[in-house]
């Protein structure tokens, strides 16, 4: 499922821009945002902003130096194992 496949990629190359992941499987970038939103509902990758030198904070909206796609980075998030606590009372039966 191209859906995986996607979690995959990231996770073997840590970050990627929407342009970069929309070029590798092949798909419009409006496609693979709705991909991704998945992800970032689950919580497994983040979007991070893009930072060029010469760039102002939070400006990227009346910024044309980039193409859209290349804008939006989408990174792993790295967290822990989640654990299903065992209650005594369960442990009991």
């Amino acid at each position: 499922m191209l859906i995986t496949a996607i979690r995959d990629y990231l996770i073997s190359i840590g970050q990627a821009s929407l342009q970069d992941l929309a070029r590798h499987f092949q798909v419009q970038e409006s496609a693979m945002e709705q991909m991704l939103s998945f992800w970032l509902r689950k919580g497994t990758i983040r979007q991070i902003s893009l930072t060029q030198p010469g760039c102002s904070p939070n400006q990227c909206s009346n910024c044309f130096a980039c193409p859209d796609g290349a804008k939006k980075i989408y990174q792993v998030v790295s967290s822990p194992r989640k654990t299903i606590p065992i209650s005594s009372a369960q442990r009991s039966i």
